[in-house]
């Protein structure tokens, strides 16, 4: 074989290395196509500080997963409606979503016992943490969650009522207006009182308030900033009248599709670490939210001692009307309410 011949070799030689090395070398390398992308559905627009906590919990899981999950949000019903998240993660449309129990009364009986009003809860985290307890302890309550994978359960912040043109000093305040609310505790507890409940998404207050459709509605400082509705409003009576249960779920067929290595970080960046997290979120809002309303010039109302054992002596009977609608479904409503105030008191 000539020198010539032999460079000849040397070159296909060296052409089918170079066709065999990204092979060679992707092959320790985590494939594009190995990657777990998950699409995220939320209702608040990105900015908000719940909005910010899903993307910073998001990019946790990416971390903690070594970059094999990459979970894709979509804020501020881009992927759909926040009535629809339930649906859209059953159908896989999303394959994650925050599901605001308000969206779906009378859907999640048992889970509803959170929602009922004036249980003492003082804080978003508390209320997640307690939700957390709530829903590990309760057989029942897990039932009403088999088609979707619960990753946390977490709680709104305190919400209270707030209104534009005629402040609520008293529970007699409340008579005649009409008040957006989500739940089953809180729409009965307004109409017991004499007011009108109406119900409405986040995205559509701003205009039912200055529309007149709404006078005013039962929010936390989070979505009020959020939505910007400290520009309509010019009263906030902050007592702790309710929060809004949450859960944020996966599709069942995605959820056993996991790897286990995969399923494990989920556990473990869900439970009751999730819950604290994205609790807490709106904890954070709660100062910043109160200063700025009092800076444009709006009033925040206390209500005294008296005034706030009026406000729970009220909302004992939404209780026990509760536990008699439950237990017309054959649930044990009284069961649920007292694990739930044993958790509400385990986490304060």
């Amino acid at each position: 074989m000539t020198g010539r011949m032999f460079m000849r070799l040397g070159v296909l030689v060296a052409v089918f290395v170079i066709m065999l090395a990204p092979v060679a070398w992707g092959a320790g390398a985590p494939a594009t196509a190995n990657v777990i992308t998950l699409k995220f559905s939320h209702h608040e627009p990105p900015a908000a500080r719940i909005a910010v906590a899903f993307q910073k919990w998001a990019d946790m899981v990416g971390e903690k997963t070594n970059g094999r999950v990459k979970i894709q949000i979509f804020p501020a019903q881009t992927l759909g409606k926040g009535a629809d998240s339930y649906s859209m993660v059953q159908s896989g449309i999303a394959d994650m979503a925050w599901l605001m129990l308000g969206f779906f009364p009378g859907q999640f009986p048992l889970s509803e016992a959170y929602n009922l009003p004036m249980l003492g809860v003082p804080s978003g985290k508390v209320g997640a943490s307690a939700l957390w307890d709530y829903y590990q302890g309760s057989p029942a309550v897990q039932k009403e969650w088999t088609s979707v994978k619960v990753v946390t359960t977490f709680s709104s912040g305190v919400q209270f009522v707030n209104t534009a043109k005629k402040p609520v000093r008293t529970l007699q305040d409340i008579k005649g207006q009409k008040i957006r609310v989500t739940g089953w505790g809180t729409t009965n507890f307004i109409k017991s009182l004499g007011g009108n409940p109406i119900g409405m998404s986040p995205p559509e207050m701003y205009d039912g308030i200055s529309k007149g459709v709404i006078d005013g509605m039962v929010f936390d400082w989070q979505g009020i900033q959020s939505s910007r509705l400290y520009e309509v409003l010019s009263y906030a009576t902050y007592t702790p009248l309710v929060q809004v249960p949450q859960f944020l779920a996966l599709n069942l067929d995605r959820w056993k599709s996991f790897p286990p290595d995969i399923q494990k970080v989920f556990e473990e960046m869900g439970g009751k670490f999730g819950a604290q997290m994205l609790g807490g979120a709106f904890d954070e809002a709660d100062p910043v939210g109160e200063e700025n309303f009092k800076k444009l010039g709006k009033e925040v109302i206390k209500l005294s001692a008296d005034e706030q054992a009026r406000w729970q002596a009220a909302a004992k009977p939404i209780w026990t009307g509760w536990v008699d609608q439950v237990k017309s479904k054959g649930l044990d409503g009284q069961a649920a309410l007292d694990q739930i105030q044993q958790a509400i008191a385990k986490n304060k």
